[in-house]
């Protein structure tokens, strides 16, 4: 689900969240946002263009749902595609090239390095990004990760459908940090204003 928040704050922020994205949160943990929505999703993974978005910034998130939340007479397994078995197979054969080490298997290749890198036309997108690092692509990049993962979902919905859906990707600087809910808003706010301060250095 993706929505264009109407201002960047808390209410809006956790409406978002605790309503369109049904995220499974009591009311008397987070009161920002209104009422509870339905708490269907167990998990779910928040994406926010802060480049181009503004006061206003859209947010996207990928929830999932699972058993009675899904199907209220749920008595078992769903929604396994009939060629999944080929499908993880097609996946994880697929011939890919790494930097200095040659030609290998796709799970070969994510067991060691993670996600492979995204290539155009043969050329690594990474070796793009390299050669293009000085100009302002920062909102470009922002709004075509935003757009590319509704198809990237589908497409492994209908393939494997467990859950995962990044099977490349560019290099990326990643963190990872446990964050109380309460506290969930302040620490995206905190990460807006780098981004945003961000866009004015030529280095980072």
């Amino acid at each position: 689900v993706e929505a264009k928040l109407p201002a960047w704050n808390a209410h809006e922020f956790w409406k978002f969240i605790k309503q369109d994205a049904e995220a499974d949160i009591p009311g008397d943990v987070v009161s920002h946002g209104g009422l509870e929505g339905s708490r269907k999703s167990w998990n779910g993974e928040y994406f926010i263009d802060y480049i181009n978005g503004g006061e206003t910034p859209n947010i996207m998130s990928y929830s999932q749902k699972a058993n009675h939340s899904v199907d209220p007479d749920f008595d078992g397994e769903l929604g396994i595609p009939e060629s999944v078995i080929e499908g993880y197979a097609y996946m994880k054969n697929k011939r890919v090239a790494e930097d200095g080490r040659g030609m290998m298997s796709w799970g070969e290749a994510a067991r060691r390095d993670g996600a492979p890198p995204i290539k155009i036309a043969g050329i690594e997108v990474n070796d793009i990004l390299n050669a293009a690092k000085k100009l302002p692509l920062a909102g470009l990049l922002s709004k075509a990760a935003m757009d590319e993962i509704p198809g990237f979902v589908t497409r492994m919905s209908n393939r494997v459908n467990d859950g995962f859906f990044l099977t490349y990707a560019p290099a990326a600087l990643a963190a990872a940090y446990f964050v109380k809910p309460e506290n969930g808003f302040e620490a995206m706010d905190y990460l807006r204003k780098v981004q945003l301060a961000s866009k004015k250095s030529k280095d980072f």
